[in-house]
This record gives C-alpha cells, sequence and structure tokens, in this order.
C-alpha cells in the first residue's frame, strides 16, 4: 500500500524546506524536533507556498495548477485540483477533520487541521469514513491557524500518529494570507467528495475529480477571510466528476449536491458563521459543499449537471 505522508513528506523536505524564503516563507525548528513551516501566518507566503501546501496536503496524490475565473465583472486567478483517487486525497488526507487547540476568546477562529496527518492517526469522522489508513514514521499536517503551532501541538500530533516529534512536519497559514486563501479554494474535490458520500452515493465507483474555485482576494481580517474564501466555494466553484455506476445512482442525488439545493442557499456564508460561533464543528453542515457538480457516467457516457454560481453573492464578499 502506498504511503500519502511518505508522498507528502518528499515534497515538503525537497520542495517546500529548501525553497522557504525564495516563497516567502519560513521554517522553524521546535524543541522538540519537530518542524514547522510558516507559509502564511507571520511570514507573507504567496502563490508557489499556496500550490506546495495543496500538493502537501493532499499526499502528492493529484496535479494543482493555477487558471482564470471570469464570471460577468468577476476576473480573478483560479486554483484547479485535478486528483484520480478523490476519496483518499480528500477523506483521508485534505479534509480539515481535525480539532486543535483553542482559545475561549470571543472573536478568536480556533486552529483547523488537515493533511496526511490524518491518514496515521485516522482520528475524525471524514477520515473515518474511508477505508484508506496510512503507517509511516513521518507525518504531515496543514494548519489554518492565527498562530504559529507549538512544541505542545506537534507533540499532539506526534501522539496521535505514533511517532517521535522530530518526524512531524507542520505546514501552518492564516485564513487570511494568500496560501491560506489557495489552500483553501482548492478544496472542491474535497468538499464534494463528502457531500456525494453523504448523500448516498457509493463513492467507490468515482474514478477521477476536477475541480476550479476563485482565489479569494487576501485580506487580514480573519473573519472577513473566512466570509470569503468559503463564499467563493459556496458560491464560486465548480467540480466535475469521471464515474463508473448505473445513471440512476447519479440521478438519485444530483439534485441534493450542489449548494443550491440548500435551505441556507442566497445567504451570505459571514452570517451562517456569526450564527455558528465561529466554530466550523458548529456551523450548519449545509455549508460543506460547492456552487456547482458536472458528472460524466463512464457506463454510459452521459454527463449530469446541476448547480448555479451566483455573481452577486461573489461580488458582495470578495469586493466589499
Amino acid at each position: 500500500m502506498f504511503s500519502v505522508n511518505q508522498y507528502a513528506a518528499r515534497i515538503v523536505k525537497e520542495e517546500i524546506i529548501p525553497y522557504a524564503e525564495r516563497m516567502n516563507c519560513k521554517v522553524h525548528q521546535l524543541k522538540n524536533g519537530a518542524t514547522v513551516v510558516d507559509m502564511g501566518v507571520e511570514a507573507p507566503g504567496g502563490y508557489m507556498a499556496g500550490k506546495l501546501f495543496v500538493d502537501a496536503t493532499i499526499g502528492g496524490m493529484g496535479h494543482v495548477a493555477f487558471s482564470r475565473f471570469q464570471c460577468g465583472e468577476i476576473d480573478l486567478p483560479a486554483i484547479d485540483v485535478y486528483i484520480d483517487q478523490p476519496p483518499t486525497a480528500c477523506l483521508s488526507t485534505q479534509f480539515s477533520g481535525w480539532k486543535m487547540r483553542g482559545k475561549d476568546i470571543e472573536g478568536y477562529i480556533n486552529p483547523i487541521g488537515s493533511g496526511p496527518a490524518r491518514a496515521i492517526a485516522v482520528n475524525d469522522v471524514f477520515a473515518q469514513a474511508w477505508t484508506y489508513q496510512d503507517t509511516h514514521h513521518e507525518a504531515v499536517f496543514g494548519a489554518q491557524t492565527q498562530e504559529l503551532p507549538t512544541e505542545e501541538d506537534a507533540q499532539d500530533i506526534a501522539d496521535k500518529c505514533h511517532i517521535s516529534p522530530e518526524n512531524v512536519y507542520i505546514l501552518a497559514a492564516r485564513t487570511g494570507s494568500l496560501t491560506g486563501s489557495i489552500q483553501i479554494c482548492s478544496r472542491t474535490v474535497e468538499a464534494t467528495i463528502s457531500r456525494l458520500q453523504k448523500k448516498g452515493f457509493d463513492i467507490s465507483k468515482v474514478i477521477s475529480g476536477y475541480g476550479t474555485c476563485p482565489i479569494a482576494p487576501p485580506i487580514f481580517d480573519e473573519l472577513r477571510a473566512m466570509d470569503r474564501v468559503n463564499t467563493a466555494l459556496i458560491y464560486g466553484a465548480t467540480v466535475k466528476y469521471l464515474v463508473n455506476c448505473e445513471d440512476a445512482e447519479i440521478e438519485a442525488v444530483l439534485d441534493q449536491l450542489p449548494f443550491s439545493a440548500s435551505r441556507r442557499f442566497g445567504e451570505r456564508f459571514y452570517d451562517l458563521f456569526e450564527e455558528g460561533k465561529h466554530d466550523f464543528y458548529i456551523v450548519d453542515k449545509d455549508i460543506h459543499t460547492i456552487a456547482y457538480y458536472e458528472i460524466t457516467n463512464l457506463a454510459t457516457g452521459r454527463t449530469f449537471r446541476a448547480g448555479k454560481i451566483r455573481e452577486d453573492m461573489l461580488k458582495d464578499s470578495l469586493f466589499n
């Protein structure tokens, strides 16, 4: 069995750490031996940092590229992700399912974790929803956080992965950094493979997935940044799947998949996040999807579409 952490550790050690300074990143060696790469917390980060953050947190199991999003008056860079094993690359690896230590401070957004370390620990419901489990002596972790991870954070990851802390690699970025915006807006296949499973589709019949999303303009204000990246996903992102099944299996779930099927469609993400007290473990779970789906069935050659891009909601969030 291949190891997503082995692939990811190679990316970190060979493509990120040696070129950190060139990518506006900074490498920190913690006292317990763990490595933290600041890719957008105190360091600026940037486009290449964002791309490699995604490469590592999908366990090297896809192709990540930049493109362009155009919709009416909106013209933005976009992040594209191509993945051939979406359940493993996303549910077991990329999904932000790891609840990190937070603070009971009003207005503080608690950090969340993602990455291949989840495939070893298998300590959240999304990793547990798929059959893959990794075994490796190194672990790569992605932290969406306002503060750099500490020795305590690294030790917690090491303990849950049953490895030594010196073999823990943590990539960290704020939501409002360019790196953070790229890595969150890349979660098109991630959010939708979970949605497919939740609505009853057999995700073992998924062959590949491609997703594209506008990169939300970064902003220092973390709450507004959180609104922007998630608005980009639920009102501006597209996913295209290739599956092998009966057409009836697609038709049974298709209309339930996009955000336009949600009872919260048309509402601002900002308001939904406020309602959930800035905690993704409380916020309405119906937000875990994207704007537009296209599913092609290899068995019949038919393509099915559902969803809607909302230029008005994107303009309101991304430019105001």
